[in-house]
């Protein structure tokens, strides 16, 4: 992959706002699937208050599911309700790259952008990486499970599920000093990549 910056287009009120979207980062080329991994990539756009989904591999479903300032990215397996990407690191302290809200890209005090600084709100951006596995919930921090997951489980987990994706355009709302900015509209890329399924065992 190379190291283009690509332009990202940012809408702020009625302001029309162009700035470098943020340039690859070493998790982001290592998501890029090795011929032996199946992978697929699709883009969309929504309004605040609206879902997307996309069904991949076998049973599994990409979603954004609306929350208050923005959206949750969640992988599900069919007839599961367990988010397989909830064992996105970072787990403590920072915004978590599963959720993607509006006052990310605000400072602190909501008067402009999030930018470098005492009042910068140490927030993921445009690119948001994620990982899933079928087993987070189910053989990893099942519901028996008396501990939290042990290194080797998270990168078992790493392993498994790469997902990355990308805001191309969006638009905030709530302004205002003392609000929380939250999105009124977002259009976006995914990638995500897995293992290739086994291949069928011979009949005998």
């Amino acid at each position: 992959m190379g190291t283009t910056i690509a332009i990202t287009t940012c809408v702020v009120g009625a302001a029309l706002i162009s700035a470098p979207a943020l340039p690859a980062t070493a998790a982001a080329v290592a998501a890029t699937p090795p011929p032996t991994r199946s992978a697929v990539t699709f883009s969309g756009e929504l309004s605040a208050g609206q879902g997307f989904d996309r069904d991949f591999a076998d049973g599994l479903r990409f979603a954004l599911v609306p929350q208050r300032f923005g959206w949750e990215i969640v992988i599900r397996r069919k007839g599961r309700d367990e988010n397989l990407a909830r064992l996105t690191p970072p787990f403590h302290f920072v915004p978590n790259p599963r959720d993607i809200e509006g006052w990310h890209f605000r400072n602190a005090d909501n008067t402009g952008p999030n930018e470098a600084g005492d009042r910068n709100v140490n927030a993921p951006g445009e690119v948001r990486e994620f990982v899933f596995s079928p087993e987070v919930g189910a053989t990893i921090d099942g519901p028996d499970a008396t501990r939290s997951p042990t290194p080797a489980e998270i990168e078992k987990v790493l392993q498994w599920g790469l997902g990355t994706l990308t805001i191309l355009e969006y638009r905030l709302a709530d302004l205002d000093p003392g609000k929380t900015a939250r999105f009124e509209w977002m259009r976006f890329s995914v990638q995500l990549s897995w293992p290739p399924a086994p291949p069928p065992t011979p009949a005998p």
